[in-house]
């Protein structure tokens, strides 16, 4: 961990923080949609047989993620608000994926609400590469069930979040 990270940063590190439910529930439409987009004929994707459908694996956040609009809310909501917060808190407006990596512990069966919340657990010294300069992070979004919080997997992504370097 950075010794020179702002406080605001420091208080995040280990805390689980915007918690969120989803707005729909794990539906078997939408499994056999992205099944059918990616021609995976995987068979507890396509069963008829309610009790044997459960969501590929790539789509765990596929349920949590906002609706980008709301008849009288207006505006949109971001996923991964810690990300954002962070780019915004380090004062570094660029950001790419640098890793990404999914566990499942249990399947995603159809009828079930998810939730999730966000844990930062690294930022990085400064850094400088091709990019620019800036700092390394990682943020894990745990997913539960919303009835039970029975988990359903994790997904780690790190980032390198950066102000890029004039030409």
């Amino acid at each position: 961990m950075a010794a020179d990270l702002p406080a605001q940063v420091q208080g995040l590190l280990g805390q689980p923080c915007f918690a969120q439910v989803s707005d729909g529930l794990v539906e078997a439409g939408a499994i056999r949609l992205f099944a059918a987009a990616v021609q995976d004929g995987t068979a507890e994707y396509w069963s008829e047989d309610p009790a044997e459908v459960c969501a590929p694996p790539a789509m765990l956040s596929a349920w949590n993620r906002p609706l980008m609009w709301r008849p009288g809310e207006g505006g949109s909501a971001t996923g991964l608000a810690l990300h954002f917060l962070l780019k915004e808190q380090l004062g570094l407006p660029l950001a790419v994926v640098t890793a990404t990596e999914t566990e499942l512990a249990q399947p995603l069966r159809p009828g079930a609400r998810v939730q999730s919340e966000q844990v930062l657990l690294s930022v990085s010294e400064p850094k400088t590469n091709r990019l620019g300069t800036g700092r390394y992070w990682t943020i894990r979004v745990d997913y539960r069930c919303a009835a039970t919080g029975a988990l359903f997997g994790h997904e780690t992504m790190s980032f390198f979040g950066y102000v890029g370097d004039s030409a």
